[in-house]
């Protein structure tokens, strides 16, 4: 035999978690149990009442069902809205990817395609690019670089031993 208690027991964390879901959604606890006692047939005091093991609350077969298929509802919208936030997810992820590698393969412009290329001069001045060279410790920087460079890091020094 079922007692009221024991029909309370099997509803009552359906309920919790339906409130839950709708508290999740931005409603707050009140608007939350309007909201829920709308869809089971029942009053926001009703919803209170089996949230909070109130004694004097009855669940009935027919409460019970309305109650899980309210549940059910509820769920296959967050499920839809979840997914749908995922494609959407996914396709700024393809734009960015297709972003990134448009940009990681130069394209000539038409005005470099129709110039000639020049040869670099060469001449036995400094290199265009200077190679990694070792920082003194305490030793000024020139005005000309970077006050940091990657042979400043204390990794970098610790790496090399100094």
């Amino acid at each position: 035999m079922v007692t009221a208690d024991d029909e309370l027991a099997l509803v009552r964390p359906t309920v919790v978690e339906a409130v839950q879901a709708l508290r999740d959604r931005g409603l707050s606890q009140m608007r939350a149990y309007q909201r829920l006692g709308g869809m089971v047939g029942k009053s926001p005091t009703w919803v209170r009442g089996i949230v909070g093991r109130d004694p004097n609350i009855g669940v009935r077969l027919r409460d019970a069902l309305n109650i899980r298929a309210a549940y059910d509802q509820l769920c296959a919208r967050v499920e839809a809205a979840a997914e749908k936030v995922e494609a959407e997810n996914n396709q700024l992820r393809e734009a960015i990817d297709v972003a990134l590698s448009a940009r990681a393969t130069p394209v000539p412009s038409p005005v470099e395609a129709t110039q000639p290329q020049a040869a670099a001069p060469r001449s036995a001045g400094r290199a265009p690019t200077q190679a990694l060279r070792r920082a003194r410790a305490g030793a000024p920087v020139p005005a000309d670089q970077p006050s940091l460079g990657v042979n400043d890091l204390p990794l970098w020094r610790a790496i090399e031993g100094e």
